[in-house]
């Protein structure tokens, strides 16, 4: 190694100070270039892909606050529920109607409440129904039984009145 370190060195001096400037300065112009192809550029690249991932996480995080904020407003609602049979039934009805729930029988429930059962249903009208009884009539089933049946899910429900 060090023979080599010496040969090099008296190359270099063999060399007028013309030649050497040259090549010192071509030197430069090499490693600026293998500086700024082989570092500036992959890190700008990595600089503007971290900027890109921080605008869509910001992004997310607004949908999400946004959404937080609807359903607070949801749960702020003040949605009274039925306070008579009739309109307990109906509520109830309805609502499963505008699910696509099939109601097969209705019976029912406790003192003046209503039961239904749906045979056939899958679990989009289930939680359909469920959903829309929660958000539109501020219901909820007193008791709720699913069972899985031929492919399709069997329901029973009972409402109770509020007291």
């Amino acid at each position: 190694m060090d023979a080599y370190l010496q040969r090099a060195r008296f190359w270099w001096h063999q060399r007028e100070p013309r030649e050497r400037w040259m090549l010192g300065l071509m030197a430069a112009a090499i490693a600026a270039f293998v500086l700024w192809y082989g570092l500036m550029v992959p890190l700008r690249k990595a600089a503007d892909a971290a900027q890109l991932r921080h605008e869509r996480a910001t992004l997310a995080l607004l949908q999400t606050e946004l959404q937080l904020a609807q359903l607070r407003a949801l749960d702020q609602r003040d949605i009274a529920p039925p306070v008579d049979a009739a309109a307990l039934k109906a509520a109830v009805l309805a609502s499963a109607q505008q699910a696509g729930l099939a109601v097969s029988r209705e019976r029912e429930h406790g003192v003046g409440g209503f039961g239904i059962e749906s045979d056939a249903a899958t679990s989009q009208q289930l939680f359909g129904w469920l959903d829309a009884l929660r958000l539109r009539h501020g219901l909820a089933p007193a008791t709720l039984s699913v069972a899985r049946s031929e492919g399709q899910l069997r329901v029973q429900a009972g409402f109770d009145l509020a007291p």
